[in-house]
């Protein structure tokens, strides 16, 4: 299953899960990428109809930072979070 991620640059780029491998344009061969996450979603059912589109990779909420396959994250009302990064960990750091 494929998840898509926001380049630095603004662009969408979609990977192949397990081991983030993007993903590359059949007619060229190049590491495929697009203006939106709809064009990429497009692009997809193109090749791969009968797959759901891709969604969104998880980030954490804090930092904006997508988590890797060994990357481990945290739940807090409803979102993700580096273990880090956690609301209850500010806390704990403001406390002491």
């Amino acid at each position: 299953m494929p998840e898509a991620r926001r380049l630095k640059a603004g662009r969408w780029r979609l990977y192949k899960t397990p081991g983030l491998y993007p993903m590359r344009d059949p007619g060229s061969g190049t590491i495929a990428t697009f203006d939106s996450l709809e064009e990429a979603r497009r692009w997809w059912r193109q090749f791969h109809p009968a797959e759901p589109p891709p969604s969104e990779a998880i980030k954490c909420a804090r930092c904006g930072a997508y988590f890797g396959p060994t990357s481990s994250s945290t739940s807090y009302g409803g979102r993700y979070y580096h273990p880090q990064h956690a609301p209850q960990a500010d806390a704990v750091r403001r406390r002491g």
